[in-house]
């Protein structure tokens, strides 16, 4: 009976030391720490982690791996006050190499306390770049006038995970896709490329992920640019002969302009005749867009 009771003494006994152990405060609260870390990117280069230290304690700040090996050290037995404790992690070992890919954890370890707390919140390692490869450009002669008649290039392209598009026209950064896309389309041309000179110009693509880590750009792939052209440059013919210039212009008219002789087309070629001896320019317009040519008239 009397080993009866010191047992049931002893289980009561456990029991408010396990319940107390349950009501006594974490030394550590308010923990707010970053989910990815991209040692390259613009936007992810750190990681930071904090939290709210409730009695003074010598601290050891850690970063683990998945099987709790510890590969890098934030802080080494820091004296720290009560309050908001910050740190920062790179992306980086000890020896200043790039972590492998994976999930890593900030570990805390208190002197005083002799307590080692593991963080909950887990921190992504994210440093490698993604893939991404143009699928089609279409068409390669386009003209952003807004006449709603070719006025943009669809650019189709694949990624190997969710990211993002940005496009490089003739290496300047114009336009970035939103959303995160394994496979996409991006359409550009009117009002995005507004004021783009006639010519030719070349166009490549570069995707970020989520994490923030820019890809190689892809191949180039040129594109023309035209609003409207006369051919030939330069005519010569004789007085009272009949000429032609070629318009080419995605516009369904154009106006032209010769001496004191003007007027609209729709017609692709242009025939006129030939008037008193001497050095005329010729002016074609559609959509704001103008192109010249050159007549010479002798006797």
């Amino acid at each position: 009976m009397l080993l009866v009771l010191a047992l049931l003494g002893c289980t009561a006994a456990a029991f408010a030391v396990t319940e107390g152990l349950k009501l006594e405060k974490s030394p550590i609260t308010n923990t707010i720490v970053d989910k990815v870390v991209a040692p390259d990117s613009s936007t992810n280069a750190i990681a930071a982690i904090s939290f709210t230290l409730r009695k003074r304690d010598r601290l050891t700040v850690e970063i683990v791996n998945g099987n709790g090996d510890v590969i890098r050290t934030l802080a080494r037995s820091k004296q720290a006050e009560p309050g908001t404790q910050q740190f920062k992690w790179n992306g980086r070992d000890d020896s200043g190499r790039v972590a492998p890919d994976g999930v890593y954890k900030p570990r805390v370890h208190l002197a005083r306390e002799h307590r080692t707390i593991a963080l909950p919140n887990s921190i992504r390692m994210d440093a490698t770049p993604p893939l991404i490869k143009l699928v089609s450009v279409r068409p390669l002669v386009f003209s952003p006038d807004g006449d709603f008649l070719r006025d943009f290039v669809r650019i189709r392209y694949q990624t190997n995970e969710k990211a993002q598009a940005i496009l490089y026209v003739d290496g300047d950064r114009r336009t970035l896709v939103n959303r995160l896309v394994r496979a996409g389309k991006l359409d550009w041309g009117y009002k995005a490329a507004r004021g783009l000179r006639p010519g030719l110009h070349r166009l490549r693509l570069r995707a970020i992920d989520a994490a923030g880590n820019l890809s190689n750009p892809t191949r180039a792939v040129v594109v023309r640019v035209r609003y409207i052209e006369v051919r030939p440059h330069v005519l010569r013919v004789h007085t009272g002969a009949r000429f032609g210039f070629r318009v080419v212009t995605d516009s369904k008219r154009y106006s032209w302009h010769l001496g004191a002789r003007n007027g609209t087309k729709r017609q692709r070629l242009l025939i006129l005749r030939a008037g008193d001896p001497g050095t005329y320019h010729l002016v074609v317009a559609a959509n704001g867009h103008v192109s010249r040519a050159l007549v010479v008239v002798s006797p």
